[in-house]
């Protein structure tokens, strides 16, 4: 049976969860409303026993849809979304400054089998931002470095990844390291264009390599208007899906980031977003969404003020790449050895131990 517009809008949509508990309207949007995915955070769980069996009830109530994305933001280092009883693998930085593509990849390795053990499918990561300076702290030691570091080092994990079943989500597109603005407090601008073309560089790496995924920034680009990247078609168009032939799913930063909502407007932004012809809207859940959000966006579907044809094609997408990639409601047994993948944890951490 197919699919009606509006299930095919809820695939677009991914809710990060940054809650302890599955309340009942996020029990709606899952069953009712059908979205796509949710992303994790740390305040869902407390160990991985309660991790797993928070991705279990969500598959649970997810029932005979289309399998969610079970997104989360493991990059490692600072940007770790792990229980506290998994010890935290090192920064990107620092596991590119041993200059060994073994440790890197070891790291790689250990992240992907404990994301697929606990039932997740899709990472946020890499991020594949250039460290242009220490003065920007939003990135710092979460970037593997300049541009050859970052290629040679951060385009690797999209592969691991992908051997584990899990979909590699590369960020911030077009390059947040060259802005020294935190994008969740102030839109950042990046005003040298041709400095751009080394950030551009990796990307048609990872393009080329495969990446089924990219996250857009939200940030200006001296030259193409006041919109940010992220819901600004001159860029995501020109950029992305024409200069590389860009056929994978295009995903926004969190569009409840600060300087979006107060700007745009949530329901604003969404719309916009979807001009642009990103695939997946990332918000992060707030109580009352149902009725301020949803039915909203079913009634701009219903005016015409957003295009079919853009929610079908993203559609198509959507349910080619969960298909790709096996995605299934399966229940994980949650026996996952702990202590081993510690014993793995410190062994290649002490491997970038500073002699």
């Amino acid at each position: 049976m197919s699919a009606s517009i509006y299930e095919k809008m809820g695939q677009m949509i991914m809710i990060g969860l940054d809650v302890d508990k599955i309340n009942d309207e996020i029990r709606k949007l899952i069953k009712d409303y059908k979205i796509g995915g949710v992303v994790l955070y740390k305040s869902n769980y407390k160990d991985i026993k309660s991790m797993v069996n928070f991705i279990n009830e969500l598959k649970k109530i997810n029932g005979d849809n289309v399998p969610l994305f079970i997104a989360i933001d493991q990059e490692n280092g600072r940007v770790n979304r792990l229980p506290d009883e998994i010890t935290r693998i090192y920064n990107p930085l620092r596991q590119a400054k041993t200059m060994n593509i073994d440790v890197v990849n070891k790291c790689n390795e250990i992240t992907a089998k404990i994301l697929a053990d606990v039932g997740v499918n899709m990472n946020l990561a890499p991020l594949l931002d250039i460290n242009y300076n220490g003065d920007n702290t939003s990135i710092g030691n979460r970037s593997y470095g300049d541009k050859k570091a970052v290629i040679k080092y951060g385009l690797p994990m999209v592969e691991t990844m992908k051997r584990h079943g899990i979909i590699s989500v590369v960020k911030h597109f077009p390059g947040h390291g060259l802005v020294k603005t935190d994008s969740h407090y102030l839109i950042p601008v990046i005003n040298n264009v041709s400095l751009m073309e080394d950030d551009l560089e990796i990307y048609d790496k990872a393009i080329s390599n495969g990446a089924d995924a990219i996250m857009i920034g939200h940030l200006k680009v001296c030259g193409y208007g006041s919109k940010p990247a992220s819901i600004n078609s001159d860029i995501i168009d020109k950029y992305l899906i024409k200069r590389y032939d860009y056929k994978g799913l295009i995903i926004t930063d969190d569009l409840r980031m600060n300087t979006m909502k107060y700007m745009y407007g949530i329901k604003n932004v969404i719309s916009k977003s979807i001009e642009a012809k990103n695939d997946i809207l990332m918000i992060k859940y707030k109580k009352g969404d149902i009725k301020k959000i949803y039915n909203e966006l079913y009634k701009m579907i219903d005016s015409g003020k957003i295009d079919k044809n853009l929610i079908n094609n993203s559609y198509e997408k959507i349910i080619n790449l969960k298909n790709k990639y096996k995605l299934s409601n399966d229940i994980k047994d949650g026996n996952i050895d702990i202590d081993e993948f510690n014993k793995e944890i410190i062994d290649v951490n002490s491997m970038m131990e500073e002699k």
